[in-house]
């Protein structure tokens, strides 16, 4: 009976540890800071950019995705091109904090006609905003995965053209003030 029960103590001691370890490991990945030029450009852009390209190659003289177009490599890359975006829109809209660029990131240098001393001082200034502005575009990233896994052309055309808008908002405002 001794056995037993240090058996199960030792076991139930693990399956703490266990638990600790996993509660330590989820809060270490929890997204705290977003450097917002290179998720744009690394995690963002890559894969809007293969929705949009692909919206030209299946659409419709409407232009709109055509299901007849559609093939099942098709959805299934348009299914992986909306998961992505939608983990990456989620991350930064989780963020608690955004800086313009990661110091120690490839992307310090300021693109051209932009401050990036002046895109800082903004997002300072506005973190609610641009979260707000994040969080709707993860609203619309989901719904995109959603239709997209639903294979409905339609709605996918309508969620695509919707994104880009939603884009250029948030660059008016953050990135190209002067230029709206």
């Amino acid at each position: 009976m001794q056995v037993w029960s240090r058996r199960a103590t030792a076991i139930s001691g693990l399956a703490l540890a266990l638990a600790a370890c996993a509660t330590v490991d989820q809060a270490s990945t929890t997204p705290d800071t977003y450097f917002v030029r290179e998720g744009m450009v690394n995690q963002i852009n890559p894969p809007i950019t293969a929705i949009w390209d692909m919206q030209v190659e299946v659409m419709n003289d409407e232009g709109n995705f055509d299901p007849a177009l559609m093939t099942a490599d098709t959805w299934a890359a348009l299914k992986s091109h909306a998961a992505n975006l939608d983990i990456q829109a989620a991350k930064m809209a989780d963020a608690q904090r955004f800086i313009v660029a990661d110091p120690e990131g490839e992307l310090t240098e300021a693109p051209e006609g932009t401050d990036l001393a002046a895109i800082q001082q903004r997002l300072d200034t506005s973190p609610q905003a641009f979260r707000a502005m994040a969080t709707a575009m993860r609203a619309q990233t989901a719904q995109l995965l959603l239709a997209a896994q639903a294979q409905d052309a339609a709605r996918v055309t309508q969620l695509v053209n919707d994104l880009q808008p939603s884009c250029k908002s948030c660059h008016d405002v953050f990135w190209y003030p002067e230029e709206s």
